[in-house]
């Protein structure tokens, strides 16, 4: 932990799920790991997660196997309860009373305040936040609006709302950061410090990635039949995701006879609509479905990977694309978010746009990939740990400095 200022805790406040084996030990989902904590335990003495429990038993080894383990006994977890996952639990008034009470406590105990946007659970803790003249820092790492608008009649209900939430909690943020560079600034502006931090976590680069995927691509001239596997990371259960218009552009592939793809799905959550999906457009026989994967295992499956495709309807700055750029894969990926400052404009299509998909996979030869591992490879180093840290330790090191100075330091 940095000195030099009084030493104190932090809360981290996110809609995410986490769960607990039968030893207390923590797991997290792969939207976080044991190393993203580390940036915030660099600043503070502990750190509380303030989130939603995991339907996971905790004698199920299997499934906990698939989270990310926390190993850092500074880390504790207070559950929130689950108002996503159930109607009754949204629209329960006392629910939201126990929600309140639980922040007011933890904000209450003198802890340092970090909100990842966007969730309701956030957005209460920045109201308390603002009521008590207490500083916050509040990360940005997606919309609302493309985030809801894509997902149910619920959530196009629900979007407004959830817009006025973020922009609410950006704006009296003491502190912001962004994982885009424009995009998120420019619709939910902060009133505080900022600074645009990728919330990546890469490998460091190194040469031989480079060439062993100069070497895959090569070789495939050498067998044209065999499928190119294309892979996407990301839950297998929210619609948002996307992985339907790749089922359809495969679909559309197969019909004409020119399908020489299979398509690979790593994450977690219910697949059962997505298996349904491949039944109906008959394209089963070229879906895999991966399941959750511990962070350190991501790497190598994009390894084994041809191709990455993000064909998501929301998006911030997608890790998951960053990550597929650092193993030097050619990507595509929808026009949302901050995918466009990732890719090649020819790399981008219209969101939800099958045609696009499908003609981006049918123009695909071997002299094209080679282009586009050079190209996302070295675009990628921008994204390089060793790099963001600085940007990112300063942010952190500012905050924590006046947090302890408004508790009394």
């Amino acid at each position: 932990m940095t000195k030099g200022y009084l030493e104190m805790d932090a809360i981290f406040v996110f809609g995410d799920k986490a769960a607990q084996d039968r030893e207390g030990r923590l797991y997290t989902g792969t939207s976080f790991s044991q190393e993203i904590f580390d940036r915030y335990l660099e600043h503070f003495d502990h750190l509380t997660l303030l989130m939603r429990k995991a339907n996971i038993d905790p004698e199920d080894q299997a499934s906990l196997g698939r989270m990310n383990l926390l190993t850092d006994q500074r880390i504790n977890i207070v559950f929130l309860p689950d108002t996503l996952d159930s109607v009754k639990n949204f629209a329960d008034p006392r629910v939201r009373k126990i929600i309140r009470e639980i922040l007011e406590e933890q904000i209450g105990a003198g802890n340092a305040v970090i909100l990842r946007m966007h969730s309701n659970y956030s957005y209460i803790a920045a109201r308390i936040c603002v009521k008590r003249g207490i500083p916050y820092l509040a990360e940005a790492v997606g919309c609302p609006w493309d985030s809801l608008t894509h997902h149910s009649i619920k959530g196009k209900l629900l979007a407004p709302s959830a817009v006025f939430q973020m922009r609410y909690c950006m704006r009296h943020a003491a502190y912001a950061i962004y994982v885009t560079s424009h995009f998120l600034q420019k619709r939910y502006p902060t009133k505080g410090k900022s600074a645009s931090v990728s919330d990546v976590e890469l490998l460091p680069q190194e040469e031989e990635v480079l060439n062993n995927r100069r070497a895959k691509i090569l070789a495939l001239k050498e067998e044209p039949s065999r499928r190119l596997r294309i892979g996407t990371s990301g839950s297998v259960q929210v619609a948002y995701k996307g992985q339907r218009f790749v089922f359809k552009a495969l679909a559309g592939l197969k019909a004409k006879g020119t399908c020489r793809f299979e398509y690979h799905l790593a994450g977690g959550g219910d697949d059962r609509v997505l298996r349904k999906l491949a039944e109906d457009l008959g394209i089963e026989d070229l879906i895999v479905f991966e399941g959750m994967m511990p962070h350190e295992q991501i790497y190598r499956w994009l390894d084994e990977m041809d191709l990455y495709i993000q064909p998501s309807e929301q998006e911030g700055l997608s890790r998951a694309l960053i990550e597929a750029m650092s193993r030097a894969l050619p990507a595509f990926a929808s026009d949302v978010g901050g995918n466009p400052e990732l890719l090649d404009p020819a790399c981008i299509h219209k969101c939800g746009d099958v045609n696009e998909i499908e003609k981006a996979l049918a123009g695909l030869t071997p002299e094209r990939m080679l282009e586009l591992a050079e190209r996302n490879y070295h675009h990628a180093g921008k994204y390089q740990k060793t790099r963001l840290q600085k940007k990112r330790r300063k942010v952190l090191a500012e905050f924590a400095e006046e947090a302890a100075e408004f508790y009394g330091g």
